[in-house]
């Protein structure tokens, strides 16, 4: 597509060649002068003009070429990107195919708007067009053309997310992540509820996409704020497990949150999930179930056991970084 617009705008920076006389003499006398004509150098004006009438078609193409391949890739990024779990360099080459598409159609109408400017034409000869000088400086002027639309299509880097896409993508891994660990730390602590949450340090909040006792929500992410109100914030800030027998007589607990399906908490125990230093997530489990089913306290040994579960869910996330 571009090598054909390099071509049509060289071909429109020329003048129509005078048409030859079929008289003998006058015949004779043309043939005798074309040597001549074809020595003639384009002047710098008209070399000037031919630069720009290549060039202004071609700042449109890249305009338009690499605005619709970062809107096309950035959002097969967000959508099948996500889904699908395809790389940023795959969904550049699927928004390529889209920018080549676009102008191929749209190539046309570029070069009409472009004829329209009223640009002044280098009034070349046949013999003129077929020169080097003449190729060379209309191919530059289609190369630095290009350049400067590409460029100035690339201004919607200021607008574009860049970063949404790979938030959509950890996340994703981040409940996958979630799913496993709390189906398995529900199994093997026989525990009522099981979340993880992760903590956002930006935002200052933890959030999780799994609850265990709640299937209809998965996938609703639910956050809480990273504070002191809650056990699990409190865990995150400091750093430090906690096992509680009761919550109902622990100070931390508030008093007001209250399950929408009328399920009673007692016995709480808590681990925070830390990588490199840092807490990056809590596992919070809920209500220790004894051998007939009824809740009970946690056990040391499950206080050994989540911490195993906080270390490899650790070695996981620590994948995503």
């Amino acid at each position: 597509m571009r090598f054909a617009l390099l071509h049509r705008a060289c071909s429109l920076a020329a003048t129509r060649t005078q048409k030859g006389l079929a008289l003998g003499g006058l015949g004779r006398r043309c043939c005798a002068t074309a040597p001549t004509e074809a020595a003639v150098k384009p002047t710098r004006l008209q070399l000037r003009r031919l630069f720009v009438t290549a060039a202004v078609p071609f700042v449109a193409f890249g305009i338009v070429d690499q605005t619709v391949l970062l809107y096309a890739g950035d959002a097969i990024d967000n959508t099948m990107g996500v889904k699908f779990g395809l790389p940023t360099l795959a969904a550049a080459a699927c928004g390529q195919v889209l920018s080549d598409t676009c102008g191929v159609t749209f190539g046309g109408t570029i070069e009409a708007m472009a004829l329209k400017l009223g640009l002044q034409l280098p009034g070349l000869t046949d013999a003129q067009k077929r020169m080097g000088i003449t190729t060379r400086i209309a191919t530059l002027g289609g190369v630095c053309g290009v350049i400067v639309g590409c460029l100035i299509g690339m201004l919607n880097l200021l607008v574009i997310d860049l970063g949404a896409a790979e938030r959509a993508k950890k996340e994703k891994a981040l409940s996958t992540i979630m799913k496993t660990v709390m189906e398995s730390g529900k199994s093997v602590l026989e525990c009522s509820r099981a979340t993880l949450w992760a903590v956002d340090e930006e935002k200052q909040e933890l959030w999780s996409s799994i609850r265990e006792h709640q299937e209809k929500n998965v996938g609703n992410i639910i956050r809480v704020p990273l504070t002191s109100t809650s056990i699990a914030g409190w865990v995150a800030q400091n750093n430090e497990g906690v096992n509680i027998p009761d919550v109902t007589k622990d100070p931390r607990w508030s008093k007001g949150v209250k399950f929408a399906d009328g399920f009673e908490l007692r016995s709480m125990l808590c681990a925070p999930v830390v990588l490199e230093g840092k807490v990056v997530a809590v596992i919070q489990l809920m209500n220790k179930n004894d051998k007939d089913g009824n809740s009970c306290a946690f056990l040391k040994e499950d206080v050994k056991l989540i911490g195993m579960l906080a270390h490899h869910t650790a070695l996981f996330m620590e994948q995503l970084s």
